[in-house]
Formats: C-alpha cells, structure tokens, sequence
C-alpha cells in the first residue's frame, strides 16, 4: 500500500466530514464546490479537485433509534469528485456518522444478501440498506443510483474510492457494485472499516478488486466488529500501532484524523496531520455518547 496515497484518500472523506452540513445544520449541497483543507489551500498540493455530485442517503436505524432514516429526511454522505486538469481522476469518498456508537450498542447483525451483485454473499443489513438507499439527490430514487453514477464518470477514468468508520462499509459495498457493473479500474482504501460480509461475499470481493486496502488502528474497536466467522474482512490490510501520542479511549482511538496522523507517522509527516485536540494525551476524553459533537462525522 503506497501510505501517501491512502493519506489522500482520507483527506477526500475528511472534507466531507467537514462540509456536509451548512452554517445552518443543514445538509449540504456539494455540487461544484472546489475541494479545499481548512486553510482553504487543495486537499493534494498540486492537484485542484472539484465536487462533480453530491452522494445523498437515509442515516443508518438502529434499535435505539429505529426511525432514524426519517427523522430529518435524506443526508448528505459522500461526493463524486474529479481532478480539474485531469477529469479520468475520480474519486469516490463517503463520510462515517455518529451512528457508528449506537450500532454498536445493538450488536445484532443480521446478515441479508446483497442483492446489488448477484451471488455476491450475506452482508450486514444495517450497511446493506444504508448502502441501497444511496440517491444522487435528496430522495429516494431505488434501483438506478449505480447505473446514475456510472454515467457521469467519464469513460476512460480511474477511480479510488474511500471511506471512515461506517463510511468505510458502505465504500466497500459500493466498490463491488461498481466494480460489477463496470469496468473501471478501482483502488479501494478504506480506514477503521468494520467488518462488511460473510465468507462468500469476502471470496468474491477479494476476487473482483485486487487493489484494496484496509486501513487499521490496532486499538479500535471498530474494525473488530461485526465478529467472525459470520463476518469477514475484505481487502488487504495494513496495521497501525499508536505509540503513546493518542488517548487510548474508543472515539480517539477510531476519530479519522487519528488514523491520517498514525499512516503519517510511518512516513514521517505526522505534524502535517495533527490528531483531535481532545485526543492528546492527558486533555479531557471525548464523551462516548456523542463523539466530536462540532465535527460529528469524522467519528
């Protein structure tokens, strides 16, 4: 795994972690934004990318809050996004969600086929209907949103696509529909990923993308969710090991600017990546309950 290039990555779900709400708390409308940091300079020095759609879906329902999907309509959750100078660079990036504690706290995990990729295995149903309600607007729109996405990547692209936490079992999801209905060449990075499907959805996977990378912070809990054996991970997996710079509480262990700071640290650019404020050791611990509650999706 080339660790600058899943930095990268990261930083396109960062910005969505960033900019998914508006100044109001409403959800945004990404379309046509440039993809800035926050000092407003691009995400990849050199390199100007631009917000070609707005990838919207229900929140996920858990058995503490089972109507969650319709409490406040549809949310924003990741971009489609292309290189200004270069439109055949595309990325994918999804966002994570402060579900992410109450799911969780079910620990149920049924597994439901995904019936997006015919033969494709048993996935979690939490991930699989989060991932089947994905619109390219704020509205349900069931069983054409894959082939929508299709058509407006140019033909001869190369996509990456990347998520966090949740985020990063609905971008494996979502990398094997593509991956199924086209023939895009398809890198995969995905950071703090849970487990997604069984045995069978794993062979297939691993069989169809054979550049995935799963990203790891070994003290997250996260990753070791859902259990095996109903449950396996996809993807090649690379580990990372705090060494004494992060809080060990759950939320800083799994926070996204966690894992950028710990894959910067193996190649020496760590300060380029600082970690949460409230995750260096000794400042007061992230509150389980409702995680980074000002920047809630990066948890």
């Amino acid at each position: 795994m080339n660790v600058q290039s899943a930095i990268n990555a990261g930083l396109f779900v960062q910005f969505v972690a960033n900019t998914w709400q508006d100044a109001t708390g409403k959800n945004a409308d990404l379309d046509d934004r440039p993809i800035l940091n926050t000092t407003g300079q691009p995400i990849i020095p050199g390199k100007n990318y631009t917000v070609l759609k707005t990838l919207y879906a229900c929140d996920l329902a858990t058995d503490i809050h089972p109507n969650r999907p319709c409490d406040d309509g549809w949310k924003t959750m990741g971009i489609l996004a292309t290189n200004d100078n270069d439109p055949n660079d595309v990325f994918i990036a999804i966002r994570g969600t402060l579900t992410i504690w109450e799911w969780i706290q079910d620990v149920k995990f049924f597994p439901k086929p995904f019936s997006n990729v015919t033969g494709s295995g048993l996935t979690e149903d939490g991930f699989t209907d989060m991932y089947q309600s994905f619109s390219l607007k704020p509205s349900a729109n069931p069983g054409v949103f894959i082939n929508d996405l299709i058509a407006l990547i140019p033909a001869q692209a190369t996509v990456t696509v990347t998520g966090h936490s949740l985020g990063a079992a609905i971008a494996t999801l979502f990398a094997l529909d593509l991956a199924a209905h086209s023939k895009f060449p398809l890198t995969v990075y995905t950071l703090a990923s849970p487990r997604v499907g069984d045995l069978t959805f794993h062979n297939v996977f691993d069989s169809t993308i054979l550049n995935a990378f799963r990203v790891v912070n070994r003290l997250d809990i996260v990753p070791k969710t859902p259990p095996p054996p109903l449950y396996i991970h996809v993807g090649d997996e690379s580990e990372l090991v705090p060494k004494g710079q992060v809080s060990p509480t759950i939320p800083c262990e799994h926070h996204l600017t966690t894992y950028l700071n710990l894959l910067a640290t193996e190649i020496g650019t760590q300060a380029s990546y600082p970690i949460e404020a409230d995750c260096v050791p000794g400042a007061k611990a992230i509150p389980l309950t409702n995680p980074r509650a000002s920047t809630p999706a990066q948890v």
